[in-house]
Parts: C-alpha cells; structure tokens; sequence
C-alpha cells in the first residue's frame, strides 16, 4: 500500500462520519504520525510503499476512526495554544474556544501588568488552561484542580513536558467543605461542565461515545450548578478587585451573567463562531 492510497483509505473509511475536508485533515494528521512525514513529504512521497507493520497499525487506526473514535485519542495527543499536549480518555479534547478564553485572560494580564497574580483554575482536565497560562505568562502562580486522578495525572505529564509549575490538586470543587484546602486568588478561571444532558442528542458520536461524559454534562435541572459553587466560592477567596473568566453555555449566557451582576462587571463575549461562549466578572 502506497502512502496515497492510505491516505484514500482513511478519507473513504470516516466520510460518513466528517466532512469531505476535516477527514483530509484526519487522514493527514494520521499518517504523518505513523509515518514521520509532514503533508508536503506525504504529497511528495505518495508513491512509497508502507512497511508492513505500518500497514498493520494504520489497519487498527482506521477500524478505530470509522467507529468515531477522535484522531486526537489515537495518536495521543492534541494541541491547544501552538502547545502540543498528551490526551487520552481521561481528559477532554481542548477546544479552540477554550484557546479563545485563555488569550483573553492574558492580554488582560497583561493590560493590568499583574506581575505577581495567583490564579486558580478549575477542572484540570489535560491541563491545557494552566499550562498555556503558565507558557506565555510565566510571572503567574497557578494551582489548578479536578476530582479525578486519572486526569491530573495526563495534567502533569504535559507540565512537565512542556517546562512550566504547576500546582495541582485533587478535589471536587463541588464539595464546599474542601474548599479550605485551597487559599486567596486574584484570578479565577474555569472551562467547566455545563452541557445539559437534554442537549446530548445533538452531539457528535465521537464526543458521546469517548469523550468523558462527567467533564461535559451536567444535569438538566441545574445547569448553573459549577458557576454558582464559582460565585459562592469567590464571596471569600477572590481577592479584591479580583476577575473571573469561565467559558459557558451558549444557551444560557445570560443566566450565567446574572449570578455575578452584584458586585461585578460583567461582560459576555462571543467566540469566533459569534456564539457567547465566555463570561468575564471584574469586581468592584
């Protein structure tokens, strides 16, 4: 097999799943993982013949993709920020508007020139939030928090990988009474779950079926439940004149913003896809 017709194979294997030109992208990203070849090597060198080992992964890997597996997890890793970062079920898949939430919270840094700012970030994940903080604004102090083991473990792999501090705890932030074993912070940021379970059915198989669910969803009756615990957190460790940033549901930006309308100014802001997807709460 040929490196174009792997290429083919791929594309005709997920094409029922991805549009014509993200299973491209897939099957590039794919084989320049196996491989070691860039695109340009790839169209280059179309005509090489794989190794039969070669052929025998690429087989697995595409069984995977046509069952809706994301790329992202096969080949383990993903990138958020120009950082590349390890993945795996444990973790979400970093989103570009989460890169979006992340370059806002720096240029304000760096409008407000908070050289020594602590800031806390809630829901780890692979770590992808606090780590680009820490990359392109290294005077920061950041701890960064999630219940699960598993994926603090992803976190700080990639912390280390990448060369910046991090202070990682394990916790459920839902649970006031642990909240004492976190201190005082003039920043607040957070990604946290906020899709209603009601909302499952739109989503795409290769999020429902991999992606892990206690990262995404919350339950339908209380779709606030992680921003007011945020709000109800911050009354007594946001410093003065602190500032919130937290992604949100785009349905429910304006019930998001009204839990922070007292004693903050409150701004929604639309991602790239004009929808609103960020909150930030500046304090009084």
């Amino acid at each position: 097999m040929t490196i174009r017709d792997a290429k083919q194979a791929i594309i005709q294997a997920i094409e029922p799943i991805y549009d014509n030109r993200e299973a491209v992208n897939i099957a590039t990203l794919l084989l320049e993982n196996l491989t070691g070849l860039s695109k340009m090597n790839q169209f280059l060198q179309k005509q090489s013949i794989l190794s039969a080992e070669i052929a025998s992964k690429l087989t697995d890997c595409i069984e995977r993709l046509s069952k809706g597996e994301p790329i992202q997890y096969i080949i383990g890793k993903a990138w958020f920020m120009e950082l590349e970062l390890t993945v795996n079920a444990n973790t979400l898949i970093p989103r570009p508007e989460t890169e979006e939430l992340v370059d806002a919270l720096i240029k304000y840094l760096k409008a407000n020139g908070n050289k020594k700012v602590q800031i806390l970030e809630i829901g780890a994940g692979s770590g992808c939030i606090p780590i680009a903080i820490a990359k392109y604004y290294p005077e920061a102090t950041i701890t960064s928090v999630d219940f699960c083991a598993n994926a603090l473990t992803v976190a700080r792999k990639n912390a280390q990988d990448i060369g910046v501090d991090i202070n990682w705890k394990q916790l459920n932030f839902l649970d006031k009474q642990e909240w004492g074993k976190l201190g005082l912070y003039d920043i607040i940021i957070s990604n946290p779950p906020y899709i209603r379970k009601a909302e499952a059915a739109s989503m795409h198989t290769n999020v429902l079926a991999f992606e892990p669910h206690k990262a995404l969803f919350v339950e339908d009756n209380d779709p606030l439940i992680f921003y007011k615990a945020i709000h109800a957190f911050c009354e007594n460790q946001l410093n003065k004149k602190g500032a919130i940033f937290l992604e949100i549901n785009e349905g429910l930006g304006n019930e998001t913003a009204a839990l922070f309308n007292t004693n903050y100014s409150v701004e929604i802001k639309k991602d790239m896809q004009n929808k609103e997807r960020m909150i930030m709460a500046y304090q009084f």
